[in-house]
């Protein structure tokens, strides 16, 4: 009987620790924020022209591998590395590829079929900044997509040649007043 009175207590504890340890796995999964450096310079190789328009699931034959990423960090660095993944894990030191996550391209061009695999991915693990990010980069490439002539949508990169200067003049124009309405929200001066 003793031992039965003895055992209730171990049990509990072990319950206890059981019940918990998840709840501390997820606490330390949600360390992972947006890279706004990331963000910021995807959107820059948009205006660029620097996308390549493909399939939703061409991403799995196209992302680099793990030889390309190192070849690409030996010759750029870490910095360069970080800007093509629009996810930051804060678990893992500066300097190394875990600290990087969602990857958006090929280290030439965007992806829109990356950022179809961002977006999805982040959905599914709970990152809303991550996922409106990705959304606003596929939109900002549609639009584009919208403004220019008609394409081929399996694997075609948009060039800002391709638009006249009418259309360039629109898409700046669009372009600024996103700027403007972000940064009066992002001030806390929104009319919204």
């Amino acid at each position: 009987m003793k031992n039965r009175i003895r055992l209730v207590p171990a049990i509990l504890f072990l319950a206890g620790i059981l019940i918990l340890c998840p709840a501390f796995s997820f606490a330390q999964s949600r360390t992972v924020r947006l890279n706004e450096t990331a963000f910021a310079y995807a959107k820059e190789l948009i205006v660029q022209g620097r996308v390549v328009i493909d399939k939703k699931n061409a991403w799995r034959d196209h992302h680099p591998t793990a030889e390309g990423e190192n070849a690409f960090i030996r010759a750029h660095g870490f910095a360069q590395y970080g800007k093509w993944h629009l996810g930051i894990d804060e678990t893992h030191a500066e300097g190394t590829k875990a600290r990087y996550k969602f990857p958006f391209g090929d280290f030439k061009n965007v992806r829109r079929c990356g950022l179809l695999a961002v977006k999805s991915r982040a959905h599914q693990f709970g990152y809303a900044d991550i996922e409106k990010a990705a959304t606003q980069l596929i939109e900002i490439i549609n639009s584009k997509r919208k403004i220019g002539p008609a394409r081929n949508t399996d694997c075609q990169s948009v060039r800002p040649a391709e638009l006249t200067s009418a259309e360039r003049t629109m898409l700046q124009s669009n372009q600024k007043s996103h700027a403007l309405r972000n940064a009066s929200i992002n001030s806390g001066r929104s009319s919204l």
